[in-house]
């Protein structure tokens, strides 16, 4: 498979990863930072772990994980105190979603089979059965809101992972914030405007 270019609207900052500094104000709001937020990256030696961080040139084979393989990289990002604790109260609001989406998946699939077996019989269809999908319609797009990035993954966002994970490409929402990161890390960051992908 032959590489070919993709270009970015906005340039994006690539940086060694190991070397990255970032400012000492908060990219999320540009207030001073007064505290850190750990910002865990996952990696093996030759693959990002997801699919979007992989923009090396060797085309995205999924593969298990092994524990041993696994190591862990942090970006340890300033930031003020009101968005030191991104995803405070999330994880209640995820567990609750998947507990929501199975039972809705389990009366979907058994208005499913009760529909098909009313059709078979040429009987009126009750209404219950499509109030039980739009429910879990409305759950499914709940459950896309509570795994949505949070304010701070939106400000700093992680867009691939270079060769050997070596580099790291990072989007910035705040383009006075991209400015500030270019300033601290003068010798290991540079714009980036497109990338060599390979064709999946």
């Amino acid at each position: 498979m032959s590489p070919r270019k993709e270009y970015f609207d906005e340039p994006l900052v690539k940086v060694d990863l190991l070397k990255a500094r970032f400012p000492r104000t908060c990219p999320v709001c540009g207030a001073p930072a007064t505290d850190v937020v750990r910002m865990k990256i996952a990696k093996t030696g030759k693959q990002a772990l997801r699919r979007t961080w992989d923009y090396p040139y060797t085309p995205y084979i999924r593969r298990r994980q092994e524990s041993s393989q696994l190591e862990m990289k942090v970006l340890v990002i300033q930031v003020c105190e009101d968005h030191a604790h991104p995803d405070d109260g999330t994880d209640r609001y995820q567990s609750l979603c998947f507990i929501v989406d199975g039972l809705l998946m389990a009366f979907v699939i058994f208005s499913f089979l009760f529909i098909g077996d009313r059709i078979a019989r040429s009987q009126p269809l009750p209404l219950w059965p499509f109030v039980y999908m739009g429910l879990f319609g409305l759950a499914l797009m709940a459950t896309k809101i509570a795994f949505s990035p949070n304010e701070l993954e939106k400000a700093v966002s992680i867009v691939g992972l270079g060769p050997g994970a070596k580099d790291i490409l990072l989007a910035f929402k705040r383009l006075d914030y991209r400015d500030l990161f270019l300033k601290e890390n003068q010798m290991t960051a540079e714009l980036v405007t497109w990338i060599m992908r390979a064709d999946d």
